[in-house]
């Protein structure tokens, strides 16, 4: 059975496929937790990185499976740090092809305005206290890392992996497929893994979301809430009031008092920064995804529509309207 390689990305439905479909034990062998990829992919220094130790656990821990199961490694955490512009991603892609041998590669991607917005609540969640547009903008100084729009260019990273474990071997699947048609989602999974249809009696309908986001009404109570309660991102917090940041924590998921106004503005600040960006990469992504990306709401180039003028008798060519934004 060949092994199964998910490096994410964030806030695709990473966490709900881990609890929901990985977990089943009838089918898949989760061969590490978050902590062990960390400490096996991620976290040693460049110089330290042993190839043949990792490699040697790797087998290890494929030969006690000892059933035909599909073997997975997953954690989004694979694909990098976004909020430090995920630097690591072609590193860690390089350990993996390194260490693991032949394997299937999936990668889950979602259309660049929602997922901004999504990890941008994450931003928020894990102690941030930037303001959408700061947060976009912000310049760090030389030598050190802050998000940046390379982040969500999935095509890249599809192409990355292609080039380690050859193309045929990479897949990507949108979230939001996965949102709309799980039984959908399923058969392209699985006729990508083992070349089957996926087994009758595996049915994702009506499993609950996991890692849900506050509503854009309480991204102010959730910055303020970061001046008070301590987070990877926010280390320093005045842990004298972190009662007083638990309780504006809480209240940012019930806060819906002009939700509609925060999002339009919220959306239009994305939307202005990143617009007319990903489409030539959306367009490297397509390669690795077998359903319609602009049809989901993803950034595409102008399909060109051939029309002739029939007085002339001259080919025109024109551009279709709407980019998936």
């Amino acid at each position: 059975m060949s092994l199964l390689i998910h490096p994410g990305f964030h806030k695709t439905g990473t966490t709900w496929l881990q609890q929901q479909l990985f977990s089943d034990s009838r089918y898949f062998l989760m061969m590490f937790d978050h902590e062990e990829i960390d400490g096996l992919f991620i976290r040693p220094h460049d110089l330290e990185f042993s190839v043949a130790d990792v490699a040697s656990e790797v087998a290890r821990r494929r030969a006690a499976a000892g059933s035909p199961v599909i073997e997975v490694i997953s954690s989004e955490n694979l694909s990098g740090q976004p909020f430090a512009g995920s630097l690591l991603s072609r590193t860690v892609a390089q350990r993996l092809a390194d260490t693991c041998g032949p394997a299937k590669i999936l990668l889950t991607v979602r259309a660049q305005l929602p997922i901004t917005r999504s990890l941008y609540m994450q931003y928020l969640k894990r102690g941030g206290r930037l303001t959408i547009d700061k947060f976009l903008s912000y310049q760090p100084e030389p030598n050190y890392a802050w998000f940046n729009e390379s982040v969500l260019k999935f095509g890249n990273l599809a192409r990355c992996y292609g080039q380690l474990f050859g193309d045929e071997n990479v897949l990507a699947l949108p979230q939001e497929l996965l949102a709309r048609d799980r039984r959908a989602w399923l058969g392209h999974f699985f006729r990508f893994v083992i070349g089957a249809e996926p087994p009758t009696d595996l049915d994702l309908d009506g499993r609950e979301r996991t890692g849900v986001s506050p509503p854009a009404s309480g991204m102010p109570l959730l910055r303020t809430a970061n001046l008070f309660r301590e987070g990877p991102l926010n280390p320093n917090a005045i842990r004298t009031f972190g009662w007083l940041g638990d309780m504006l924590h809480r209240g940012a998921y019930r806060w819906k008092v002009g939700n509609g106004a925060a999002e339009r503005t919220l959306n239009a600040i994305i939307r202005k920064r990143f617009s007319g960006q990903f489409a030539a990469d959306n367009k490297l992504l397509q390669n690795y995804c077998p359903v319609d990306l602009r049809a989901l709401g993803y950034e595409m180039e102008p399909d060109p529509a051939i029309i002739r003028d029939s007085d002339s008798s001259t080919i025109v060519e024109t551009e279709s309207v709407g980019n998936g934004w």
